[in-house]
């Protein structure tokens, strides 16, 4: 057991807690005193360090001014951070493991790309799915008892939405019925392009407990917060179980905390490239015929794909199932994974 006195550190300790934790070995117990700070504060250094696999044994008031915590190191795996996991975490939202038995809402997940043995699973036992993307999935036409497409960045829309009409005409606080009451349908649905039959879909499958499947689209959201805060929403006047795709069981306490009003929904016009993890080496950029006469490409033509996160070198490969105007790169890369990116051929020698 090792004991570090930080009172000299004044309200800067925070850092160095985490780093000596960090630095320990596995199983090892370290107690850190400091100066007394505000409750806030020391939460949000007790959420670090479990986030990175410790455990915090002991948390008390030293003397007058002083505190102490009692860390064991890395007694479990490292929390997996994104910023839609730090807002659940924020509103309270509990994830678990998916219930393939009930029925399954699906936003945001892309699985043939990410998890296709999932859809199959959910197919042999016979559950009602709910498919909700920003792009189509053939695959899915006949498993999925609807087939939901919504504009790329629109799901902080879709879920606002889809609240709205959920908790219609149920007993809510007074707080969550003014928020409710501002949203702007209109607006939303024409954005979202998602109209009132698809939602009456949703409505009808929630009126037994269900599972809301959140996929990785979401993880690096720009609205993640947003999104956080209408599940959370939801979550506290409904029965939902909440799982992601990753599978990753985050417990969390629930919270009163509304999320921000919808000003504005962001448009994703012009050429928009989906990226995902893949094992190719030289992975392709797979489109449309559609994304082909936008972008003024031909099969087989060797292209840069430049977006925020830099540039990358692919070749086009003309895919004539798909539909639509967003074309697919499996190559990883930080953020939301759809971007407006400038698809252009490349200059070849010879």
């Amino acid at each position: 057991m090792k004991r570090y006195d930080l009172r000299h550190l004044k309200k800067q300790f925070a850092p160095r807690v985490v780093r000596l934790a960090d630095g320990s070995g596995k199983g090892e117990v370290s107690i850190f005193i400091f100066e007394i700070v505000s409750g806030g504060e020391l939460e949000a250094l007790i959420e670090q360090l479990k986030r990175g696999g410790h455990i915090v044994m002991n948390s008390l008031r030293f003397n007058e001014v002083d505190w102490t915590i009692v860390v064991k190191s890395f007694v479990n795996e490292p929390r997996v951070s994104n910023p839609l996991f730090d807002a659940f975490e924020k509103y309270g939202v509990e994830t678990k493991a998916l219930d393939k038995d009930s029925a399954i809402l699906s936003i945001g997940t892309h699985f043939a790309k990410d998890n296709e043995s999932l859809v199959q699973e959910i197919s042999k036992h016979k559950r009602e799915l709910i498919y909700m993307s920003a792009q189509e999935d053939p695959g899915l036409k006949k498993r999925a008892k609807a087939h939901i497409k919504y504009e790329v960045g629109s799901e902080a829309g879709v879920l606002a939405l889809i609240a709205k009409s959920l908790l219609d005409g149920d007993e809510i606080a007074q707080d969550v019925k003014s928020y409710l009451d501002e949203l702007d349908e209109g607006y939303l649905s024409a954005e979202s392009n998602v109209g009132e039959e698809e939602i009456e879909e949703i409505k009808k499958m929630a009126e037994a407990p269900f599972s809301l499947l959140i996929g990785c689209d979401l993880y690096e959201h720009p609205d993640a917060d947003l999104i956080a805060g209408l599940i959370a929403l939801i979550s506290r006047f409904k029965p939902l179980r909440v799982s992601v795709l990753s599978e990753h069981e985050l417990r969390a306490k629930p919270k009163t905390i509304l999320p921000p009003q919808i000003d504005e929904l962001k448009s994703f016009d012009g050429t928009v490239v989906y990226f995902y993890e893949s094992d190719d080496l030289n992975p392709k950029l797979y489109g449309s015929s559609q994304f082909a006469l936008a972008a003024k490409l031909k099969n087989g033509n060797e292209v840069l794909v430049t977006t925020s996160n830099g540039t990358f070198e692919s070749e086009f490969h003309l895919d004539k199932k798909m539909k639509g105007t967003v074309a697919l790169l499996g190559v990883k890369k930080s953020g939301y994974r759809y971007e407006r990116a400038k698809v252009s051929k490349r200059e070849t020698n010879g």
